[in-house]
């Protein structure tokens, strides 16, 4: 037998001969070890449990290609609508003008759709410009870029809910006045924007794909 001090209390402690490994006090129930050399050690460290798989930190590879093509998607998307959309409105609220201005109306529904025309404009082109920042790799502008797809879809849907239906086909007609009044319509699949809700939709696809799966959110600051 072999007597110790505890390293904890400093209480005698007896133990036999060719002990090692961990032991517990008696007195003070503290954990210490005796008998251990390196050899030991380094065994310890080699039979320890392996990790789970999902403490392994993965690294992903940098990609520019990924970032550069869904920005350049976003900047190209956010161009056409200015080209397509805004430019056309502020060019038709120009010819209004215009019109008013030469009959003498005093109205300004020129000026309205002009202003109707810069605001889109303004919103596309800010689109353009984070697009271009998303291809450079700035996380912020993946943000923003998404909650512009998004603001874009919900405005697609609220534009075609609250506008007219020119194809709507009238179901039931009032014959009771000279001219004649439709009372209910039914509407048609030809005004809905098919188009703009299909892009607006891939594009938050896209930009919530690059926030969400880490080999793509790795490649942006």
């Amino acid at each position: 037998m072999v007597e110790i001090l505890c390293p904890h209390c400093e209480g005698e402690i007896e133990l036999d001969d060719d002990a090692k490994g961990e032991f517990a006090c008696p007195l003070c129930d503290g954990e210490f070890e005796w008998g251990m050399d390196d050899d030991d050690d380094d065994l310890d460290f080699m039979v320890g449990e392996a990790s789970n798989s999902r403490d392994i930190l993965h690294e992903f590879t940098d990609n520019p290609a990924i970032r550069i093509t869904a920005g350049s998607i976003f900047a190209t998307a956010m161009g056409a609508f200015a080209a397509f959309v805004a430019l056309p409105i502020i060019f038709g609220g120009l010819f209004v003008n215009s019109l008013e201005g030469a009959a003498g109306t005093g109205t300004g529904f020129g000026a309205i759709f002009i202003l109707i025309g810069i605001a889109f404009l303004i919103y596309f082109v800010t689109g353009i410009t984070f697009g271009v920042m998303m291809a450079k790799g700035k996380f912020s502008a993946l943000i923003v870029c998404t909650a512009f797809s998004v603001i874009g879809l919900v405005g697609t849907i609220i534009s075609w809910l609250f506008s007219d239906d020119p194809d709507a086909e009238c179901v039931e007609w009032d014959d009771s006045s000279f001219f004649g009044e439709c009372l209910e319509y039914e509407s048609s699949m030809g005004s809905v924007p098919i188009f703009g809700l299909i892009v607006w939709t891939l594009l938050i696809g896209m930009n919530v794909s690059m926030l969400v799966v880490p080999q793509f959110r790795y490649q942006f600051d």
